[in-house]
């Protein structure tokens, strides 16, 4: 019987010793757990942040820039039939802040207003500058609509696809 009662005593402190190792490692798994989904937060974009880089990328690895190819022109909302020509004019906007185009035109391009394209254009034959601000009408991650008033007074719409 003596032998009997220290067995008992062992197997009860083992036990006792199990069920502490087992409260550990759940208190260890459930913090874990807890670290990485309270870690793992995306943080939101602002519309202003999501407009630049549906625009031109998000600097990440292969994604620093977009091109955008014209597909179609309207004045005044009326169809503005386009060459060859101008259905292969591409603009170019990297991530950056820099711009090019099909035209070998360079600049800068810059949204410091939701919705207000500044692009600014170096153009390579006369190498001047000049300036212009487009309303985004819509952008998403296959079309670019812009629109801007021309020098006639009429409103230009032009409607680009991605072309990378």
């Amino acid at each position: 019987m003596g032998t009997s009662i220290l067995a008992y005593f062992i197997q009860e402190d083992y036990l006792n010793k199990m069920k502490v190792k087992n409260t550990i490692l759940l208190i260890l798994l459930f913090s874990s757990i807890t670290i990485i989904i309270g870690c793992s937060k995306t943080v939101a974009k602002t519309p202003l942040e999501f407009q630049k880089e549906l625009l031109a990328g998000t600097s990440a690895y292969l994604n620093t820039q977009r091109t955008w190819q014209l597909d179609s022109f309207y004045v005044d909302g009326v169809n503005f039939p386009l060459t060859a020509l101008q259905k292969g004019y591409k603009k170019t906007f990297n991530y950056d802040g820099l711009y090019s185009d099909s035209e070998m035109n360079t600049g800068k391009w810059e949204i410091q207003t939701l919705g207000k394209l500044k692009q600014t254009i170096i153009y390579k034959t006369t190498n001047k500058q000049d300036s212009s601000i487009f309303d985004i009408v819509s952008i998403n991650a296959a079309r670019l609509n812009l629109s801007i008033k021309l020098s006639n007074g009429k409103l230009g719409s032009y409607s680009f696809k991605i072309s990378n």
